[in-house]
C-alpha cells in the first residue's frame, strides 16, 4: 500500500503525554486512529526482524552450510569401521561433539520459531 507521509515534530514532554495516551499502541497508530477515526484504512502490520532473530538466522546458516556435522558423524564413522585410528575417549569425544552440534541446531531453529525440516 502506498501514501502519503506526515511528519510532526513533538517536544519531549508533548510525546511523553502522547506515548501516555497511546497506551503500549504505537504513538503511530493512536495518532492515526484519532485524526481519522473510523475512516481509517486496514493497516497491514509488518514485523521487523530484532537484532537477535538477524543473528540467530546468520548463526543457523552458517552452521548448515558449513556440514560441520555430517563431517563428524563421518569421522565417527570411520573410526568405528576402521578406517580410521581409533581410542575410546577420541571416539567418545567426536559423538559428544556431534551431539553438541545437533543440539545447537535444534536450540537456534526453537529460537527462531522455525519449523524443522
Amino acid at each position: 500500500m502506498s501514501g502519503q507521509r506526515l511528519t510532526i515534530r513533538f517536544s519531549d514532554s508533548e510525546w511523553t503525554a502522547l506515548e501516555r495516551s497511546a497506551a503500549g499502541r504505537p504513538v503511530s497508530t493512536f495518532a492515526r486512529q484519532k485524526l481519522i477515526g473510523d475512516k481509517a484504512e486496514k493497516r497491514q502490520s509488518t514485523r521487523r526482524p530484532q537484532a537477535s532473530d538477524v543473528l540467530l538466522a546468520q548463526i543457523l546458516a552458517a552452521l548448515g552450510s558449513s556440514d560441520l556435522s555430517k563431517n563428524m558423524r563421518e569421522i565417527a564413522e570411520g573410526m568405528q569401521n576402521g578406517t580410521l585410528p581409533q581410542s575410546d575417549d577420541i571416539a567418545r569425544d567426536i559423538r559428544a561433539a556431534c551431539l553438541a552440534v545437533e543440539k545447537i541446531r535444534y536450540d537456534l531453529i526453537r529460537a527462531l520459531g522455525v519449523k524443522p525440516e
